[in-house]
């Protein structure tokens, strides 16, 4: 017992830092050395993992896009036009962002008559933006969504067309950002990055867009124009601090859209290759004569053909495509629209494994990620919007026609109203939100928070209903909520039923009457 007590004690010395405190022990003795203590797993370099690990380095976002920008934007729009999956998923989340008009303005201040004509006057010019008069502004926005995923940017510049019959001559004139590019002059300038010449605070000073003669087939030319900030609309998802160019959204799904097409090229032509093998005549008699047969034969389809005595016929068997391959593609295609937040649902158009639970929580995350792509090109009373930037300038461009704008009200708020994703099931979120104000636990700004309207919007647009209504000499219709109803209620997403419909909602009339 002396000498077991005597080696227990001498291995807690052992297991003791310096400072008496117990070290943890995650590897074997004669594994360890003097810096265990800071060994990270995630950081080790070993023969197994030094291949994935090869092009990991610690450079400027920058280093990395001025090498494989134009690189990833070819490939990018190559896998968009000949991959419908992409291309599909990348129009649907267009239309998601943009819906079929486009954003409505209201602009809010104590004039009314500045109010109404900022309105009327965008209105007029968001029909046709740029400057071809068949081009709306929904149409420009889509293109610009759909150029964030293939280029990863969306370049435009501010021009004034002087035979516009409008009050506003502005125009936007849409350019592919591979005519971004740093001229052969400025190239020895180190403040000019892909085409793009920073201050020293970091801030665009000057754009540098390549000329072209026509309309780009085989027109480009050598020389490059100057632009300043102010004339150019620039916009992209800032991934690093002094980011100078947009990454393609589709860059990280480019190598899963490339593996599942040559999947399915492979898996065709397996299935292809043993359907066109008819059979192979065999034997395995001892007796049987030899049959002179030809390397091939035409058989005729859906007919029996006799064989020689002793001979008999082998037909492959079909194995491709394998019992997995549908689930191993929709599992590939996740990946595909992760980037957005899209769910497998909306990049596959398909939603047959899915429950409303499911469904509603997908499209929820979503959900989300739309609105935030909505107020990042719109703009709000806390952040900058490429079409708040427009709409000033439309508003200083049409002072000089339109006498209401000719002074700025002080206090000038600018509300967007974008297109909204259906629920997948609106009559719990109606409930829920009912429950909520009636019990208190949420206000109505927080509710209307999450529709992405103000109160102060909100209100306004009641006021504008009445207004329309008194002035047609309609009644406005008073709706009062129902009350009643619980979180538990609302909540119950396990049941993936569609809901039982009382007889009072299907008659109007409550029980009882």
């Amino acid at each position: 017992m002396e000498n077991v007590a005597a080696t227990m004690a001498q291995a807690d010395t052992g297991r003791a830092t310096s400072g008496g405190m117990p070290a943890t022990v995650s590897m074997p003795n004669w594994m360890q050395s003097s810096q265990s203590s800071r060994y990270w797993e995630a950081a080790e370099t070993t023969r197994l993992n030094s291949a994935h690990w090869s092009h990991a380095e610690d450079s400027s976002i920058n280093v990395w896009l001025a090498e494989h920008l134009q690189t990833l934007r070819t490939r990018s729009i190559y896998e968009s036009r000949q991959n419908g999956i992409v291309l599909g998923m990348q129009n649907s989340h267009a239309d998601d962002i943009v819906g079929q008009d486009g954003p409505t303005l209201q602009v809010l201040s104590d004039n009314k008559g500045y109010n109404d004509a900022l309105e009327a006057v965008w209105r007029d010019w968001f029909k046709a933006p740029t400057q071809r008069a068949n081009v709306s502004g929904a149409s420009l926005l889509k293109l610009w969504v759909r150029n964030l995923w293939r280029c990863g940017e969306f370049l435009a510049r501010v021009a004034t067309i002087p035979d516009m019959d409008d009050p506003v001559a502005m125009r936007l004139i849409p350019i592919h950002p591979r005519r971004l590019a740093t001229p052969a002059t400025a190239i020895g300038d180190q403040n000019t990055i892909m085409g793009i010449r920073f201050d020293r605070y970091s801030r665009p000073a000057q754009y540098w867009v390549q000329d072209q003669a026509g309309l780009g087939v085989g027109a480009s030319t050598m020389t490059s124009t100057p632009y300043p900030p102010d004339l150019i609309v620039h916009e992209f998802m800032i991934e690093e601090e002094d980011q100078a160019r947009g990454v393609p959204l589709c860059a990280t799904g480019l190598n899963t859209s490339a593996d599942l097409r040559d999947y399915d090229d492979q898996v065709q032509d397996a299935a292809r290759s043993i359907a066109d093998q008819s059979a192979l005549l065999y034997t395995d008699h001892p007796e049987a004569k030899l049959y002179d047969v030809p390397e091939s034969a035409t058989i005729e389809r859906r007919t029996i053909r006799m064989v020689p005595p002793g001979w008999k016929p082998f037909i492959y068997t079909a194995s491709q495509p394998p019992v997995q391959y549908p689930e191993y593609r929709s599992e590939r295609q996740i990946e595909l629209g992760r980037p957005v937040s899209m769910p497998r649902l909306m990049v596959r158009l398909d939603a047959s494994k899915h429950s409303w639970a499911s469904a509603r929580l997908d499209m929820t995350t979503y959900r989300r990620a739309v609105a935030g792509f909505q107020a990042w090109l719109s703009g709000s009373d806390k952040a900058v919007g490429v079409l708040s930037r427009l709409v000033a300038e439309v508003a200083r461009e049409a002072r000089f026609s339109v006498p209401q704008l000719r002074e700025t009200p002080r206090n000038v708020v600018l509300h967007w109203t974008w297109p909204q994703i259906d629920e997948i099931e609106p009559a719990k979120t109606a409930k829920a939100n009912e429950t909520d104000l009636n019990t208190g636990i949420k206000t109505e700004t927080e509710i209307l928070a999450a529709r992405k309207k103000t109160l102060a919007a909100h209100i306004e647009e009641k006021r504008r209903e009445r207004e329309a209504y008194a002035e047609a000499g309609v009644p406005y219709p008073e709706r009062t909520a129902t009350g009643g109803g619980t979180n538990a209620d609302a909540d119950d997403d396990d049941d993936d039923d569609d809901p039982v419909e009382t007889e009072e909602a299907k008659t109007g009339v409550k029980a009882g009457t």
